[in-house]
Formats: structure tokens, C-alpha cells, sequence
């Protein structure tokens, strides 16, 4: 599917999280408990570093312009902050048992790298192309001036 040059940042952020839940469900298969913590470990500093941003863009830029041109209650921006939050509390889960030195069970990585894989096919296959529908161009440009300069004051450019 073609899409919106405006969206291509977010996009991109959404082919490393893919390669992120990649990571989380290959790992999850294993029984190399080395594997699984390096694993744990190495996602919760792409969540630090850049997934929660993304996050945060899609809250505060993205939801309220399709918001405003789709309604308060429309079911892409429902659906999205519902995945974000279900997202957030695995992860919160997965800090809280690294910060405790406990064990990471495989099925918390495997639910976490599921969910983040589905989220993002929601995100393009529905979330995306409804604001594109709803949107006008020229807010799609300014959108898109809005998530660059937030990546730039976060990149210290």
C-alpha cells in the first residue's frame, strides 16, 4: 500500500519495532535463558530510546488531528491508545523483573513481540489510512513539520 510521504518517519519507526518483535518472538522460542534476558535487555533499550517517544507522537500528534477530522470517540484512535496501553504494561512488566534480577519467562516476550506486531499492522493497515482519508494535505505536511522538529529537540539538532 502506498503511503503518505508525511507518514514515512513513523513508518520507519514501524519497521524497527517489527524487527524488535522479531527479535522478542525468536528469542521467546528458545530455551537459551542467556538469549531471552539479552533479548529482554536489548528491547527495553529500544523502548527507552525510541519506541515510547513514538509513542508519545502518535498521543499528542497523530490521534488529535485524525480526532479533530474523525471524531473524539473514532474506533482507530480507541483501538490505538487501548494497544498502546496494553503495550506499556507488558513492558512495565518486563522493566520491573530486570530491575529485580528475576527470570524473563519466554511467554512475556512472545506476548510482548505478538502484540507489538499486531499493533503495528493495525497502525498501517487502518490507523494510517484513516487519516489519510480524513486529513487534508497540507495538514499532513504540517503533521509531519510537527513530528520532525519533536525528533530533532529529542536528537539535541
Amino acid at each position: 500500500m502506498k503511503r503518505h510521504e508525511s507518514l514515512y518517519p513513523l513508518s520507519h519507526d514501524h519497521h524497527h519495532a517489527l524487527v524488535q518483535a522479531r527479535n522478542l518472538i525468536v528469542a521467546a522460542a528458545t530455551s537459551d535463558r542467556d538469549e531471552i534476558e539479552k533479548t529482554a535487555a536489548q528491547f527495553t533499550d529500544f523502548w527507552a530510546s525510541d519506541l515510547q517517544s513514538h509513542f508519545l507522537q502518535e498521543e499528542q500528534i497523530i490521534l488529535p488531528l485524525l480526532a479533530k477530522r474523525a471524531g473524539d470517540d473514532n474506533a482507530e484512535t480507541r483501538m490505538t491508545l487501548e494497544q498502546h496501553a496494553a503495550i506499556r504494561l507488558l513492558i512495565g512488566e518486563l522493566n520491573g523483573k530486570l530491575a529485580r534480577r528475576e527470570a524473563v519467562e519466554a511467554n512475556l516476550l512472545k506476548t510482548l513481540g505478538e502484540s507489538l506486531r499486531h499493533h503495528i499492522r493495525f497502525e498501517e493497515n487502518e490507523l494510517f489510512p484513516a487519516l489519510e482519508s480524513s486529513v487534508p494535505e497540507d495538514e499532513l505536511w504540517r503533521m509531519n513539520r510537527r513530528l520532525n522538529e519533536w525528533r530533532e529537540s529529542e536528537s539535541g539538532g
